[in-house]
């Protein structure tokens, strides 16, 4: 299914149409790298999605390894590790309980990939609740 991408720099529009999404998002990201401007991205059946600026773009989805690997995101973890204290969102446990800490996407990325670099995503989570968890959407906070 195609996918159309307008545009904006200065004032100016250009629509492209991508065969698939991924193809839409990899070129955007090399567009964003030398431009300062904004895409539409258009998909059947789907609202628009305006994108503003680079890290706005959904992850890259061809690899998951990447993405952890990205400056990008960790620079993010590091700063919701240092804003949570070190304690679990769900149950408070820490690395003081021996427990191991997970930066978690409340809403997954395999679902939302749009939401995989928002701080407002992104929740401190033990590794025995995040592997509780798995990919439901709502874990209710402590």
């Amino acid at each position: 299914m195609s996918v159309e991408v307008t545009y904006e720099l200065a004032g100016r529009m250009t629509r492209k149409t991508y065969k698939s999404y991924s193809r839409a998002t990899t070129s955007m990201r090399k567009w964003f790298e030398k431009n300062d401007g904004r895409a539409i991205i258009y998909r059947f059946n789907t609202e628009p999605e305006v994108i503003q600026t680079l890290c706005q773009l959904p992850a890259n989805t061809q690899s998951e390894t990447n993405f952890y690997q990205t400056r990008a995101w960790r620079a993010l973890r590091l700063k919701v590790l240092r804003e949570s204290g070190g304690l679990c969102t769900y149950c408070g446990s820490g690395t003081q309980h021996g427990s191991v800490l997970h930066v978690d996407h409340i809403k997954p990325r395999s679902k939302y990939p749009h939401l995989a670099l928002d701080i407002t995503n992104l929740q401190v989570l033990c590794e025995d609740c995040n592997l509780g968890k798995m990919d439901n959407e709502i874990l209710c906070s402590g």
